[in-house]
């Protein structure tokens, strides 16, 4: 397959934050093309706290269109409170970012998202809580998109519960994960994984251009994949 890297993994590098300066925390094996990055991190990325987060940061900001698929297989401690949180934030020193929370079990999977920006600051644009529907699904992938033409979608997987929203552009920089409101809590995860996949790319090249964020997010990321995995095989022909 053209465009096709895999980084093994002593030199693919996670950063824990410890105020202002980067730590290397812990190494995992990163998959690279051309159109998309490719990583899964380890349960004991929820039992750090928000203060040090895991930190994966892309290798460019994505501007324009991409589209971020995550498939949660983590087994949550018996607690309403377990959770695992994921920042999506644009390079510093913006202080923008879009952040999901998946719950367990317990909290009847528990599903929020909220924004940042600094016209508006930090806004809770969904919650399931209220209204006791199961939020997430863990058959099919979580998947969070943006258009500089239609905005943000999210999809829980198993519904779009954010549609089109406009946040004033979005460059996708890094994605954190914690868990932990600080460090003294329990830990929210004793098991599993979580993977993260990126699909990008130029807009007048890539096949996702052509069709609505909104339709390709609310069918599933596997046609995003699909589409994406097909151009790569044109372009290796």
């Amino acid at each position: 397959m053209a465009g096709l890297m895999i980084i093994p993994t002593h030199t693919s590098t996670f950063a824990q934050s410890s105020q202002s300066t980067d730590l290397v925390h812990s190494k995992y094996t990163v998959v690279k093309t051309n159109r998309s990055e490719r990583f899964d991190l380890p349960y004991t990325a929820a039992n750090n706290d928000r203060t040090h987060p895991i930190v994966y940061t892309l290798a460019k900001p994505i501007f324009e269109s991409w589209i971020l698929n995550i498939q949660n297989n983590l087994s949550y401690a018996y607690r309403q409170d377990a959770k695992v949180v994921i920042k999506l934030q644009e390079p510093k020193p913006s202080e923008k970012f879009i952040e999901i929370a998946m719950y367990g079990d317990s909290a009847n999977k528990r599903f929020w998202a909220a924004v940042n920006t600094k016209e508006a600051g930090y806004v809770r644009v969904y919650d399931n809580y209220k209204n006791g529907v199961a939020g997430w699904s863990t058959r099919d992938p979580i998947i969070i998109g943006y258009d500089s033409n239609s905005g943000l979608t999210i999809n829980s997987g198993t519904k779009v519960l954010v549609d089109q929203l406009s946040v004033n552009g979005f460059a996708l920089g890094s994605i954190a994960v914690y868990g932990k409101d600080d460090v003294s809590s329990p830990i929210n995860t004793y098991t599993g994984d979580l993977s993260f996949e990126v699909l990008y790319g130029n807009p007048s090249d890539s096949p996702i251009y052509y069709l609505p964020l909104g339709m390709v997010i609310a069918v599933g990321g596997v046609l995003g994949w699909f589409l994406v995995f097909k151009r790569r095989e044109s372009i290796a022909s």
